[in-house]
This record gives structure tokens, C-alpha cells and sequence, in this order.
């Protein structure tokens, strides 16, 4: 029997296990999932929670009754692996062998690396902080509401990866239209303002010019100012300071840190220097082919995106099957920005662009549509348990967003 071993279970972990699940069986194949949670956190869901508008027990859904019908389920960390041996130390010193290893941790948001961030700042990352960023929310009787992020790490072993100067700036814009509808509901837009920063040249460097030109036109609209070149060296009481010792009065802080690999992977000695695990354009291991990594914590992740991992998750789950099997194709990487952003009052805006990858596609659309896509989206992965709409829907999303772009092209 072969022993295939996933470590973590966000969106790029749970979307190897749906897609391998299917065939393992039937090629004696024993599918192991480790993760220290007990439960899917649906992270696009998290600036919902920050606002108020869903509590965290609204975004996550048990992972054992999920995996074990199909798999074995361990809840446990992950000390060390030993590529070289093929096994796995857990946090009690069990030992776990696998034949393939996928490494779908995702990372690690530094929050200690930006001083003052303990006492004066919040964040809308992870299903710990973002409700304490709504208590804030809610308490908030006016002013300055600064949201920005801290300049992005990345490697040098995979030098064709696009460099981008912020991880993901997404929820930035996302929490920052919330608020600012949030004021307006409470009557208190007057008595504030909202303000964006980046460490970027252009907010939102991931995507084309014509994202840029519809957002910054909703921002106009919004009243949201946006400041560039802005690198965060460390928060006040009612303060965000800048590497260039210039500053910006805030009486509410919200930061997205800088992601890092999970500190597993520099301990067994398996990533970059910013702890990503670096893959070829498979996701295996550069210098362990049985090694794969998706998701926020592979190198090849740029932005650091839910959408890139399950795309990768794809990737890999055909390339096992094709490797184990002998069946089947293996599908082609089209790495693209495809996200949602809420913005309160029942609307959003949906951004899909691949120029960061040599692509032409680049659009954005507001309206309620948008919003109705990404409630349906989050209650699709919720309801089935990590999956992904079917092939037909997704047909019916290209065809719909091609139209926008032919539209707007016109």
C-alpha cells in the first residue's frame, strides 16, 4: 500500500484530498490528512466576521466527519520531516511514513515583526484576530481608520515567480469599502476618514491597468484615500509610522503582517529564505520530487490567494493520479487573480485578471450580481465541505466574465 500524506487542510490541502479520494482506493493508496485544527476555516469569510456580519462559527465546518469516511484524519502538528527517510515526527514523537508528502500549510502571518502591533493594532487575518477587530469596529465613534499591509518576503530559488511588493492586498480594499459603509450606516462618515496604504508603486500591483482604473474610481467614489510607497515600521497609540519617518494619525489600525513559511519547514530544512518550500511548475519539491507544496506557503504562490491554491491543488491531484495510476492528464497551471470583495449595502466588486502572468485578461465588475457570486460561493464551499462548484458552473462564470470583458473592451 501506498501512503499518501497531506499536511494541512485549507483550500489547497482539501482540494488534493476531494480530487484523490475519488481513485485512491482502487489503487491501494492511503490517503492521510494531519492538520492542528479540527476545522476548515473559510478565510475569504474573515472581513464578514471582522464587520460583524458572520460570527466565526458561520465560516468553518468540522474536518474529521469530512475526511475519515474516505481517509485517515490526525490532529496533531507537525515537529519535523525527514525528506530523506520519508517520514513525518509529530508533536507527541509519533512517527508518520508516506510514500508522497503535500505540503499545503499555508503561512504564517507575522504580526510580532511589526512593533506596537500587540497593543495598538488589529487585523481581520485569521479567525482569532478578526474578532477582536469587530469589538473595535463596533466601539469606533469616529476618526482616522488607517488599513494597510506589511511588504511581502519572498525567495530567491524560483526567480521566474513575479515579485510582488505586498502579499495580498484584497482584503485592504475589501475591509476598507466595509467600513466605509459601515460609517455611513452609523452616521459617523462625516467625522472620518478612511485611508489605505501600501508598500507598493500602485495599490493592488497584481492586476492591469483597467482593475486600476475602476478601482481607484470606486475609491474616488467612496471617499477612500490611498497612499503608496508607504513601508510600515512600527505603530503608535494613534499613530502608524513609516519607514521614511512620515506618519498617519490613526484611531484605528488595521494591518495585514508579512506571511513567512510555516517555521516546520525551516527546521527540517525544506525552504527559501522566507520559509516558502520552492517547486517547479508541478509543485514538486525542488530537491524532493515525492514533495509537493500549494497554497500560501509554496514559493510559487504569488499573491498569497485562496483561488491559486485550489488551482494548484488541481494541479497536483492529476499529477499523483497520472504518477500513480498511469491515467488521466495533468492539468496545465493558468495561474489568475480571481477574487471577490465585499463592500457593504449588498454590493461588491469582482476582480479577474492574469496580466501579473503574461495574460490579457483584466476586469473588474461592481453591482449586486458580484455580491450575489461570492455569497454563493462561500455557501457552495461551506454546504460541500471544501469543494469547489462543478465544471458546469465554472463554464458558466468564464462565459459570463467573458462578456464583462468583451463589454468593458468595448
Amino acid at each position: 500500500m501506498r501512503k499518501l500524506v497531506i499536511i494541512g487542510s485549507g483550500f489547497g490541502g482539501i482540494t488534493v484530498f476531494h480530487h484523490t479520494v475519488k481513485w485512491a482506493s482502487a489503487y491501494d493508496v492511503e490517503v492521510t490528512v494531519i492538520d492542528e485544527r479540527e476545522t476548515f476555516l473559510l478565510k475569504p469569510s474573515l472581513p464578514e466576521v471582522a464587520l460583524g456580519e458572520k460570527q466565526v462559527r458561520d465560516v468553518i465546518f468540522p474536518l474529521r466527519p469530512v475526511i475519515e469516511p474516505y481517509g485517515r484524519f490526525i490532529r496533531s502538528k507537525v515537529q519535523q520531516i525527514d525528506a530523506k527517510n520519508n517520514e513525518l515526527v509529530l508533536e507527541d514523537a509519533s512517527k508518520i511514513q508516506y510514500d508522497y508528502l503535500v505540503i499545503a500549510l499555508g503561512a504564517v502571518k507575522d504580526f510580532s515583526s511589526i512593533s506596537g502591533f500587540k497593543d495598538y493594532g488589529f487585523s481581520m487575518c485569521t479567525d482569532i484576530v478578526a474578532p477582536r477587530l469587530s469589538e473595535a469596529i463596533h466601539h469606533f465613534q469616529g476618526g482616522n481608520v488607517v488599513i494597510g499591509s506589511a511588504p511581502m518576503i519572498q525567495g530567491t530559488r524560483t526567480p521566474d515567480v513575479p515579485f510582488l511588493k505586498a502579499a495580498c492586498e484584497g482584503p485592504i480594499g475589501e475591509v476598507a469599502f466595509m467600513i466605509e459603509s459601515e460609517l455611513r450606516k452609523r452616521g459617523l462618515r462625516e467625522k472620518s476618514r478612511v485611508i489605505c496604504f501600501s508598500p507598493a508603486e500602485i495599490f493592488f500591483e497584481d492586476v492591469g491597468d483597467k482593475v486600476h482604473v475602476a478601482f481607484n474610481s470606486l475609491a474616488e467614489q467612496h471617499g477612500v484615500e490611498v497612499q503608496t510607497n508607504k513601508i510600515i515600521d512600527h505603530l503608535e497609540e494613534k499613530r502608524v509610522v513609516f519607514a521614511d519617518g512620515s506618519f498617519l494619525d490613526s484611531d484605528l489600525t488595521i494591518v495585514i503582517p508579512a506571511y513567512r513559511g510555516a517555521e516546520v519547514i525551516a527546521r527540517s530544512e525544506l525552504g527559501d529564505e522566507a520559509n516558502f518550500v520552492p517547486t517547479d511548475e508541478e509543485f514538486r519539491h525542488l530537491d524532493f520530487p515525492n514533495i509537493f507544496a500549494v497554497g500560501d506557503g509554496a514559493s510559487r504562490t504569488v499573491p498569497k490567494l485562496g483561488h491559486l491554491a485550489v488551482e494548484q491543488g488541481e494541479v497536483v491531484a492529476s499529477v499523483l493520479k497520472r504518477e500513480i495510476t498511469g491515467k488521466g492528464e495533468v492539468k496545465k497551471y493558468q495561474p489568475e487573480i480571481f477574487c471577490i470583495m465585499n463592500m457593504g449595502q449588498h454590493k461588491a466588486t469582482m476582480i479577474r485578471s492574469n496580466t501579473l502572468y503574461g495574460g490579457t485578461t483584466d476586469i473588474a465588475y461592481y453591482g449586486i450580481v458580484s455580491s450575489l457570486m461570492k455569497t454563493s460561493f462561500d455557501d457552495f464551499t461551506l454546504r460541500f465541505k471544501g469543494k469547489m462548484p462543478p465544471a458546469f458552473t465554472q463554464h458558466l462564470l468564464n462565459l459570463y466574465l467573458g462578456r464583462l470583458e468583451t463589454k468593458q473592451q468595448k
